[in-house]
């Protein structure tokens, strides 16, 4: 458990390569399926190290690790936990899978729609393993002895169970299916219908399907038209392809269903497909889902622009002295880095932010002695070698698990866990360096690249997105997400800070490429914080919250892994607040006011009291004078943060209303 938790075989469909935008014209990006060996190492300088230890127990030979995604339990879990390629909850076994529409139950706290049971599949198989990933979906050989005997794929959006039979296969079913037309059944289990679909031959409640064929199985939402259904399903659909565009004002994600020209797609929370959604409504966690007749899903979210530093021309001399003078003393209280790659990532973050405070204030010698101190922290980090020499502070690649680990790790960091957390502090604080010190980019691309590799970019070693799931619009938390809840994130903003932190590295070190990569995740996420964390629709009668502190693939909570106290549940969605928070955090400063009080009496006393103090300035331009007034009185911050990058918090939040 961690604090955050915190297309043929062998392929890795990513969107590693990034759109070229041009005098306001964006082009889409259309990356290659799979790393390959030709394509550069992003890993060749630092030591080789397996750290953690777990290892993938059902992965094929080839098949790169699939930690973070939505169904890494599939290759790390020593016994098999459901799965959710929403709307559906899956659960595999050796023998087969049960496939189900879960029901959804609320409470005060918690909104949730775990597996249950509904339509057991059985496939005659004794074992099964991870034969093909992309971000979006995956494919599972099942065999029983060393021969094959099917192959599944499931896909997030995608509310059908693709099974291609490797042999003249029999599917024994738990419920008998009834013809509803030619190659198309049903069966109903618990009120729910399942449509089967394809060339097979049904006798009881046996579902025979020839050697090369596919049976597609679909979970139906209450009162669908089976028929429908039946009519709008083609071939079966084999990988997803994930695609965007970065434009000048919003940012597009298209996700291309392969293999088939027809199937039915589901839209995650608000968003709308390309086609007709007249196929039904799915109840979930995060609200109504819409079945729609297509292959594509596409939707466009406001852009986000990576940001540094705040604009004080104009600021007043009295504040701006104050402030000044304040970040002066905050800067010689810093305390030397820690060694693990959290808290010593936000160590170097708090002395970046202090660099562009001074930027911003026009403070030459608070620049100056921040820059000297943030090269000095950081430099041990950025040997790619140092791991040969020193036990900490420095990254190895782990050839196991294909990630690049920090020593000493936290927070479970050895399995993946957490990862675009730690590096995309980071990726700021080197990015920082790099534009006020160009000459020491090159010192630190080795390191930075690759943990940029590591997050985000891939490479001949390292899958492409490992931790963004591009369906969703966010980031997971957990490496090998053991959990029959699936897997989950915590911090909303510490991902925001991430793509923030890879856009100013991507500046700083010239990658075009990178920084549009990075454009589109930074959108996409703050997207999410703020629509599925802080500002949500369709909260259910019966959940007394304003907000969602910790979003699941199957549930919703208002908790956290640390704390219960109200404060940390709405702090953690604040963790690092700084100039790109402006953009997304306040977006309904009514529902910021709404948020703060349900924290309660403790909001701005309890644990990250302090960052729920700088949420609640964005409520109006008193709540920023309030958040002020209480920040130059108070003494403790967190340790990411600071009395002055608190002070010039507050003063841009209300220059901002």
């Amino acid at each position: 458990m961690t604090r955050r938790a915190s297309a043929t075989v062998a392929t890795l469909a990513t969107v590693a390569a990034a759109a070229l935008v041009l005098a306001g014209c964006a082009a889409e990006s259309t990356p290659p399926a799979q790393p390959t060996p030709e394509a550069s190492s992003a890993v060749a300088g630092l030591p080789v190290e397996h750290v953690a230890t777990i290892s993938p127990v059902r992965l094929a030979e080839g098949v790169v690790p699939p930690t973070n995604r939505w169904y890494s339990s599939l290759a790390f879990s020593p016994d098999l936990l459901p799965i959710y390629p929403s709307p559906l909850a899956v659960a595999p076994r050796e023998d087969g899978l049960t496939i189900q529409v879960p029901p959804v139950a609320v409470g005060e706290k918690s909104i949730t729609a775990s597996f249950s049971g509904g339509l057991s599949l059985g496939l005659g198989a004794t074992s099964l393993e991870v034969v093909r990933t992309d971000p979006v979906s995956v494919t599972v050989a099942y065999s029983a002895g060393d021969a094959e005997r099917a192959r599944v794929t499931l896909a997030q959006g995608s509310p059908i169970v693709a099974i291609a039979a490797a042999t003249d296969l029999d599917i024994t079913l738990s419920a008998a299916p009834t013809s509803v037309g030619d190659k198309a059944w049903t069966a109903v289990v618990d009120g729910v219908t399942y449509l089967l679909r394809g060339d097979a031959q049904v006798s009881g409640s046996t579902v025979s399907v020839g050697s090369g064929k596919t049976l597609q199985v679909a979970g139906l939402p209450k009162g669908a038209d089976p028929t429908a259904w039946a009519s709008a399903i083609g071939d079966p659909v084999t990988d997803v392809a994930s695609s965007y565009v970065v434009g000048d004002s919003d940012v597009t994600t298209r996700l291309a269903y392969e293999g088939t020209d027809r199937t039915v797609v589901v839209p995650f929370a608000g968003r709308t497909a390309a086609s007709s959604c007249g196929l039904g409504t799915y109840d979930t966690p995060y609200g109504p889902l819409q079945a729609c007749a297509s292959s594509t899903l596409e939707w466009t979210v406001p852009r986000i622009t990576a940001q540094t530093a705040y604009d004080f021309d104009g600021l007043d001399d009295t504040t701006r002295q104050t402030i000044a003078a304040q970040a002066t003393a905050d800067l010689a209280d810093t305390p030397p880095t820690p060694a693990d790659t959290y808290f010593g990532g936000k160590g170097l973050a708090r002395i970046a932010s202090l660099l562009e405070l001074g930027k911003a204030l026009g403070d030459t010698q608070l620049v100056s002695a921040a820059t000297d101190r943030l090269a000095t922290e950081l430099k041990p980090w950025t040997d790619p070698s140092g791991c040969t020499t020193e036990a900490t502070r420095c990254f190895v690649y782990d050839d196991v698990l294909h990630l690049v680990v920090g020593k000493q790790p936290s927070f479970g960091s050895e399995e993946g866990n957490d990862h675009h957390f730690h590096y995309g502090y980071f990726l700021f604080a080197a990015g920082v360096l790099g534009t006020e010190r160009p000459e020491l980019v090159d010192g630190m691309r080795p390191v930075m690249d690759a943990l940029a590799a590591d997050v985000a970019a891939g490479s001949a070693e390292l899958p492409a997105l490992r931790a963004f799931d591009p369906y969703r619009g966010h980031s997971w938390a957990s490496g090998p997400a053991p959990f029959a809840d699936g897997n989950n994130q915590e911090s909303s903003s510490e991902a925001v800070s991430a793509w923030n932190g890879l856009a100013t590295w991507a500046a700083a070190a010239g990658d075009d490429s990178l920084g549009t990569e990075a454009a589109w995740l930074l959108s996409s996420e703050a997207d999410a914080a703020r629509t599925l964390w802080l500002e949500p629709e369709n909260l259910p009668a019966g959940f007394t919250h304003t907000m969602v502190s910790l979003n699941w693939s199957s549930k919703r909570d208002y908790a956290t892994w640390f704390s219960a106290d109200p404060s940390a549940i709405l702090g953690i969605q604040a963790v690092p607040v700084g100039p790109v928070s402006l953009q997304y955090l306040g977006k309904d400063p009514k529902r910021v006011a709404e948020n703060v009080a349900d924290a309660g009496d403790t909001a701005f006393t309890g644990p990250l009291g302090d960052y729920v103090q700088a949420y609640s300035a964005l409520a109006s331009p008193d709540a920023a004078t309030a958040a002020a007034t209480a920040f130059a009185a108070r003494a403790t911050f967190d340790d990411g943060w600071s009395k002055a990058l608190a002070l010039a918090w507050a003063a841009a939040a209300e220059r901002s209303q």
